[in-house]
């Protein structure tokens, strides 16, 4: 299960869902209304950021255990990576929709770009699933 390199790069992309909770987003010279009332932007300013982050987290987590069924395993990995996409974008709304001048007092924190890499991993986690799947499919054909 482990030695398989595809739940390598899945245990990677959980991980960097959950440093999600140690990393914000963005991080704010001064104090400011909105999610910056602590200089920081974060998962935990709004439940849908938790919650995504903790669903993607999770999916990957389950991806991993699921290693004999293939096809289940690459249908969560593409929900992983839906749930990726859905942070990011709802990161951005969110932000922009309470505080839409964050980039004149804020900076970019390393936060914002774990679930990019989360992606790239579970990317490449679906490509040596699929490796796997045919190589299963031409010894099938051998028989």
């Amino acid at each position: 299960m482990i030695q398989r390199i595809q739940s390598v790069f899945l245990l990677l992309a959980a991980a960097f869902f959950f440093l999600e909770f140690a990393f914000p987003f963005f991080n704010s010279d001064s104090y400011s209304q909105g999610y910056f009332t602590d200089k920081a932007y974060n998962i935990q300013d709004h439940p849908a950021l938790l919650g995504l982050t903790i669903a993607a987290g999770i999916v990957s987590l389950i991806a991993i255990l699921l290693f004999k069924n293939r096809s289940l395993q690459k249908s969560l990995v593409y929900l992983s990576i839906i749930l990726a996409i859905a942070l990011t974008a709802t990161m951005i709304i969110l932000l922009q929709s309470n505080t839409p001048e964050f980039l004149q007092h804020s900076t970019i924190f390393i936060g914002s770009f774990l679930p990019l890499v989360a992606i790239i991993f579970l990317g490449l986690s679906l490509k040596n699933i699929k490796k796997d799947d045919k190589l299963v499919k031409s010894m099938d054909r051998l028989r």
